[in-house]
């Protein structure tokens, strides 16, 4: 049995913790951006570090942010549709702004659920742009109720598991022909944990284990009748909603606190996790709820392995230097779709990805401990 209390006194009216502050690694800067982190902010199990760049009047904090996901699904501004192969999508922008897709965004309806393997975004008038996908329904390939069985309805929510997560990165990090090429070792790293972590089984295996420790931690089955398979679907249990409300309490303002934040970095049972940083600090706050719910949705499902002591989280200069590691680490360039680049770095225990528009400029990092 895991204690359920904060993890410090002054958590029993606040339920956050704040600790510090500390330049965020140069790597991971881009040439020194001026970043810093700051945190542990702590609810329970999970502790979030935020990333903060300063604000500029020029560039892309000046501009409106690009639409997210969400948003463009429910006014129509995307279609994502099936292509008849499960690992690949469509999306198409027909409108006349930005639209960004987080690699890890679950999409639902078509004939599965899925979840979007790459980072980029899809410009105005796009015309046809093929993303990858992974299956996160395994129980289904046709109808579900009155669903479109050729198109997808929402985007509501992102994949909340680490194992996922790599499964992702693993399967998108394969460079492309003139592009460089990692050295040997790291070539056999990547095919072994592409073999482990990269295909659909692993995905799958995840979402039931996901299903079954949420199940555990709110003590009701989230698995929903129309579809047991449905990761999407658990997700929107009413039991998880409420199981998760406190996390929201506590965390929910933070990039409104902080409104030079423009990523964060998180931790569950005192361990690294993984952590994402966007352009700019306007796409961050729309993400924020989004991000959140995921990672609190991952802790909550760790409950159990939680030890009788309440974790101690990492200090934010562990953080800092965990990942500046990453960021340092040889770097792999590829090209993908919508012209968009991948760039990926990868050491013994940690996996970095920044995908970038065609002229250079970032729009997304992850980094993902593998420990």
């Amino acid at each position: 049995m895991y204690r359920r209390e904060f993890l410090s006194a002054g958590l029993a009216t606040a339920g956050i913790v704040a600790m510090g502050t500390t330049p965020w690694a140069p790597a991971l800067a881009a040439g020194d951006e001026g970043h810093r982190l700051t945190g542990p902010y702590t609810h329970r199990n999970l502790s979030i570090y935020l990333i903060h760049r300063p604000i500029h009047r020029r560039g892309r904090d000046a501009g409106t942010p690009p639409l997210t996901l969400d948003e463009a699904m429910r006014t129509g501004a995307i279609r994502v549709v099936e292509t008849g192969n499960v690992g690949e999508l469509i999306v198409n922008n027909p409108g006349d702004r930005d639209i960004f897709i987080q690699a890890g965004d679950i999409v639902k309806g078509g004939k599965q659920d899925r979840v979007l393997t790459a980072s980029m975004i899809v410009p105005p008038n796009s015309g046809d742009i093929p993303i990858g996908a992974f299956c996160v329904e395994q129980g289904r390939w046709g109808l579900r109720g009155s669903e479109n069985v050729a198109k997808f309805s929402a985007s509501t929510a992102l994949i909340p598991s680490r194992t996922v997560k790599f499964a992702i990165m693993a399967q998108a990090d394969r460079p492309q022909s003139g592009r460089g090429s990692p050295p040997a070792a790291s070539r056999s790293l990547m095919v072994r944990r592409s073999r482990a972590s990269g295909r659909q089984e692993s995905v799958w295996r995840s979402v039931r284990t996901m299903q079954r420790r949420l199940s555990s931690s709110v003590n009701r089955q989230v698995a929903d009748r129309r579809s047991r398979s449905s990761l999407q679907l658990s997700l929107e249990s009413e039991d998880l909603a409420t199981a998760l409300a406190g996390f929201g309490t506590s965390l929910g303002d933070l990039p409104t606190r902080h409104p030079d934040a423009v990523g964060f970095v998180f931790a569950v049972n005192g361990r690294i996790n993984s952590g994402d940083e966007f352009e700019s600090a306007g796409l961050f706050r729309k993400l924020w709820r989004r991000q959140l719910r995921a990672a609190a949705t991952e802790a909550l499902a760790a409950t159990a392995q939680m030890e009788r002591t309440p974790p101690t989280p990492p200090t934010s200069a562990e953080v800092a230097a965990f990942f500046g590691r990453a960021g340092a680490a040889a770097a792999v360039s590829k090209a993908m779709p919508g012209n968009m680049v991948l760039i990926t770095r990868e050491t013994a225990t940690s996996l970095y990805t920044e995908a970038r528009r065609g002229d250079g400029s970032w729009v997304h990092r992850r980094m993902i401990s593998v420990e």
